[in-house]
């Protein structure tokens, strides 16, 4: 399988600008959906145990994860990866200036582990082909008359 992509104009931010305003960049197409309920299936009919079994793990996985999350911890899950926070905050010409109101809302920052590392490098693309679809009208917009 491969990750399919089209081309977008997009406004050129390189240093040609000034001569080419604009270029085509590569822009993926996602696929299906993957529901929970499908996911959490799927992962049970593999494993062995029942959706319900799945479901409860991923769930209490979620509890304990915001629990360290909230106390400033790093939290690796096995092969999937690594979770944290990260701020940013105003800046302030000296530290008796600093109040906690001038940081910003954390961010989850989600490092992936290594499967999911490895699998970046293996990835094929292939260019979305833009036919139309004849018997529907030509596209995805209805036929007014």
């Amino acid at each position: 399988m491969s990750v399919k992509y089209k081309l977008v104009v997009k406004k050129n931010l390189g240093n040609d600008k000034k001569d080419i305003p604009e270029k085509k960049y590569a822009q993926i197409v996602s696929g299906d959906f993957v529901g929970f309920d499908e996911f959490v299936e799927e992962v049970g009919d593999s494993s062995g145990v029942g959706s319900a079994v799945v479901k409860a793990v991923l769930d209490r996985m979620n509890v304990i994860l915001v629990r360290h999350l909230q106390h400033g911890r790093r939290v690796t899950v096995g092969e999937l990866g690594t979770f944290r926070f990260t701020i940013g905050s105003s800046g302030v010409t000296d530290e008796k200036s600093f109040d906690t109101n001038l940081i910003r809302e954390p961010k989850v920052r989600f490092f992936p582990g290594k499967a999911l590392r490895t699998i970046k490098s293996q990835v094929s693309f292939e260019k979305l082909s833009e036919k139309k679809d004849e018997e529907n009208g030509g596209g995805d917009r209805p036929e007014i008359e």
